[in-house]
């Protein structure tokens, strides 16, 4: 079964286009653990950016995946 989040990353990837690998770049930066999602904890240190969790958090599962973290980005800063 690990074979499906690597087959779902390499369709993320591409699908996207310069300012997604931007944010993609920014994603993992902030990925501090590499488990794939941003937790709160992640977080922590730029307050900022956990001020905006909760609306990032779309499934309510208390972790920021890639596509959650992208949506966001690309359809409020871009």
């Amino acid at each position: 079964m690990k074979i499906l989040p690597f087959i779902t990353s390499i369709l993320i990837l591409l699908s996207f286009n310069a300012s997604a690998l931007d944010v993609k770049q920014r994603f993992d930066h902030l990925d501090i653990n590499k488990s794939g999602y941003l937790t709160h904890d992640e977080l922590e240190a730029q307050p900022q950016l956990l001020s905006m969790f909760v609306i990032w958090d779309k499934d309510q599962n208390r972790q920021i995946s890639l596509i959650e973290f992208k949506n966001y980005l690309t359809n409020n800063l871009y």
